[in-house]
C-alpha cells in the first residue's frame, strides 16, 4: 500500500491536533495530546497571524483571481451541507472562532476569537472575541451571534438538517456574559471540540438573516474577506473585496470569479490557456492523467499538488427498508465489492481502508486484507454471496436503483458490474447534487455511491457516518454497540485508550456491512505559480483553507 503524501509525521501531528484540547490558550500550534487529568489553563493570549505574511514590498494588492469549479452546489448554507465545494464557494465570505492555518494545515489559529482559555477540568472554554468586527451588512458582530450559531447546531429549526452536528456533541450550553465573551460549557472534556470549532463548517452565519429564513439558500452574509457580488447559476460566482474586513490590509485581491465548467476536459483547457489560474481542490475534480499532463508539459508555469482528501467512497444502502435491512443481503454486497479494482478505476488515487481514512486511527492493513472484498472478490466469495442472497429469500437476486452524480460515474459503473456478478440488476440514475442531497435526507433511495468526507482525520467525524442520527448517516445504520463505542471514544482523553475504542467501533461497523467503504480518495489540484499565498501541499483536506485572504497575484496572473 502506498504511503500518503504527508507521511506519518504529518498524520501524527494532526492526530495530536484533533485528539486533545490544549491546556494553554495560545493557539500557535496544534493542541498537545491530553493527559487523563487536564492541567491548569494558562492565561489567555493573543494568537499570531494565521499565515506567514509576505514582506510589504513582496505582496501585491489588487487583481482578480479567476478559477474553475466543476458544478453548482445545492446550497451555500455551510451548516446544512457536508459538501466541500459548498464550503469553498461560501467560505470566502465567512469566519469562525478558530481556523486551520492555510500555511500549515496541522496548526490551529485564531479567527474571530482573539484568545481563548480552557478551565482546569477541561469542561469550560472561554473565547474572547475581536473588537470592531462587522457583518457584511454593517451590523456589529457580538457574542450573541456566536450563541445563535451554537443553538442552531444543537437544536436546528424544524426541517433543517445540520450535517456536521458532531461539532457540538460534547456541548452542554453556551453563555454570553458580555458582547465580547463567549463561555462554552461541555458535558465532558472533549478531545475533539477545539479541533471541530476550527473547521470550515463551524463558521458563523448571520442571525439577522436566519431569524427570518430557515437557511442561507444561495446567499452569503458573513464577516469574511470577500462579499458575494453576483451568482449566475450554472455560469459563475463573483466576489468582491470586503473593505471592512477585520484584518488590516487583507484580502490582497480585489475580487474572485469562480467559473462553473462541468466538463473536465474543458476545465483543463481553460487552465492550460490561462483563462483560469487555479483549480482549487474543493472546486475541481482533476483526473490523475490530467495531473500528469500538467506536470510534464507545464512544469515551468504551474504547480500540481497531491494530498489526502479525507474522503471515503461509500456505497450507501438504505438499511431501514428491504432488501438492505437484511444483514445477509448487506454481507453479500460487501463480499462482491472488489476494493483493489476500485483503486484501478480511480487511476491509483486511493487507499484501501475501513470506516476511517488511512492514518493513525485506521484498522491495520493486514487485518482488512483478511476480509472478503478487501482481499479481492474471489470466485469462492462470489458463490458465498449468492448463497447468502438465497438464504435471505433472493435466490435469483433482485433489481435496485443506485443514485449517484456524474462526478462518480466510473466508480458507480464498477459497483454496478461487481454486483451483477452475484445476480443483482442495478440501474444507475445520475442526479444533480441538490436532488441527490434531498433524497439522502428524505432517505428516498435504495443504493447510492457517494464520496462524503471531513476536513480532518477525526473519529468523532468519520464514525458518525454509522452512528444513530449521525449528520450524514444517510443509510440509517443504527446499532447500540456502535453508538456506545462512539460515545466512549468521544470522551476519552487518553489517546492510546481512545484508539483501541475506535478500532473496536470500526470492527463492529464492518461486521454490520451497512454502507460499506470502498476506498479513501486522494486529491490533486493545480495552480499557476504566479498565484501566491496558497499552500495546498501543506493542507490535510480540501475543506479547509477556503478564505483566500492571503492569496495574491504576481506578474503573469494580473
Amino acid at each position: 500500500m502506498r504511503t500518503l503524501f504527508f507521511g506519518w509525521l504529518t498524520v501524527l501531528s494532526l492526530l495530536l491536533a484533533s485528539c486533545a484540547p490544549p491546556v494553554a490558550s495560545g493557539p500557535t500550534a496544534a493542541p498537545k495530546a491530553a493527559e487523563p487529568t487536564p492541567k491548569a489553563a494558562a492565561p489567555a493570549a493573543k494568537a499570531p497571524a494565521a499565515t506567514p505574511k509576505p514582506a510589504a514590498d513582496q505582496a501585491k494588492s489588487g487583481g482578480l483571481l479567476k478559477y474553475a469549479a466543476r458544478q453548482d452546489e445545492g446550497t451555500l448554507d455551510i451548516h446544512t451541507t457536508g459538501r466541500n465545494l459548498a464550503a469553498e464557494q461560501a467560505g470566502l465570505g465567512y469566519s469562525g472562532l478558530l481556523q486551520y492555518d492555510p500555511a500549515d494545515g496541522r496548526k490551529i489559529t485564531n479567527d474571530l476569537a482573539e484568545s481563548y482559555q480552557i478551565s482546569t477540568d477541561g469542561k469550560k472554554v472561554t473565547f474572547v472575541l475581536r473588537k470592531n468586527v462587522k457583518w457584511h451588512d454593517g451590523k456589529a458582530f457580538s457574542s450573541e451571534d456566536v450563541k445563535f450559531n451554537f443553538d442552531r447546531w444543537m437544536k436546528p429549526p424544524e426541517g433543517v438538517a445540520i450535517t456536521r452536528k458532531e461539532i457540538v456533541t460534547a456541548v452542554d450550553r453556551v453563555a454570553t456574559p458580555d458582547p465580547s465573551t463567549v463561555e462554552v460549557y461541555l458535558k465532558y472534556p472533549s478531545p475533539f471540540f477545539m479541533a471541530g470549532i476550527a473547521l470550515s463548517s463551524a463558521v458563523m452565519l448571520p442571525p439577522q438573516y436566519l431569524k427570518d429564513h430557515k437557511t442561507m439558500e444561495f446567499n452569503i452574509l458573513g464577516t469574511g474577506p470577500f462579499k458575494l457580488k453576483r451568482y449566475n447559476r450554472g455560469a459563475s460566482l463573483e466576489y468582491v473585496k470586503n473593505e471592512s474586513y477585520f484584518i488590516a490590509g487583507r484580502p490582497y485581491l480585489d475580487g474572485i470569479i469562480q467559473y462553473i465548467i462541468p466538463d473536465a476536459t474543458a476545465r483543463i483547457a481553460a487552465f492550460r490557456t490561462g483563462q483560469v489560474k487555479a483549480m482549487f481542490s474543493s472546486s475541481s475534480t482533476m483526473t490523475a492523467s490530467h495531473a500528469e499532463l500538467l506536470r510534464t508539459q507545464m512544469a515551468d508555469k504551474v504547480s500540481v499538488a497531491r494530498f489526502p482528501g479525507m474522503v471515503l467512497g461509500i456505497l450507501y444502502e438504505n438499511v431501514t427498508a428491504p432488501p438492505f435491512n437484511d444483514l445477509k443481503v448487506r454481507q453479500a454486497v460487501d463480499m462482491a465489492l472488489d476494493r483493489k479494482k476500485m483503486i484501478e478505476v480511480v487511476e491509483g488515487r486511493g487507499e484501501i481502508v475501513g470506516p476511517m481514512v488511512r492514518g493513525p486511527w485506521s484498522l491495520p492493513e493486514d487485518e482488512l486484507m483478511k476480509r472478503p472484498g478487501y482481499r479481492g472478490a474471489t470466485a469462492q466469495d462470489v458463490e458465498k454471496a449468492k448463497a447468502l442472497l438465497a438464504e435471505a429469500g433472493y435466490p435469483r437476486g433482485f433489481s435496485a436503483e443506485m443514485m449517484s452524480n456524474n462526478i462518480y460515474t466510473n466508480q458507480a459503473t464498477l459497483v454496478q458490474s461487481q454486483l451483477k456478478a452475484i445476480g443483482l440488476d442495478i440501474t444507475i440514475r445520475m442526479l444533480d447534487t441538490p436532488t441527490l442531497e434531498r433524497r439522502f435526507l428524505a432517505r428516498d433511495f435504495s443504493l447510492s455511491f457517494y464520496l462524503p468526507g471531513h476536513p480532518i482525520d477525526e473519529p468523532d467525524l468519520f464514525l458518525s457516518f454509522w452512528v444513530t442520527g449521525g449528520g450524514r448517516n444517510y443509510g440509517g445504520v443504527s446499532d447500540k454497540e456502535v453508538d456506545a463505542l462512539y460515545q466512549q471514544q468521544s470522551g476519552e482523553m487518553d489517546v492510546a485508550k481512545r484508539k483501541e475504542i475506535v478500532l473496536q467501533a470500526q470492527r463492529r461497523i464492518l461486521d454490520l456491512s451497512g454502507s460499506p467503504v470502498t476506498y479513501h480518495h486522494l486529491y490533486e489540484t493545480a495552480y499557476w505559480k504566479c498565484v501566491k499565498g496558497y499552500y495546498p501541499e501543506k493542507r490535510v483536506a480540501g475543506h479547509n483553507d477556503v478564505k483566500r485572504q492571503d492569496v495574491w497575484l504576481d506578474d503573469g496572473c494580473r
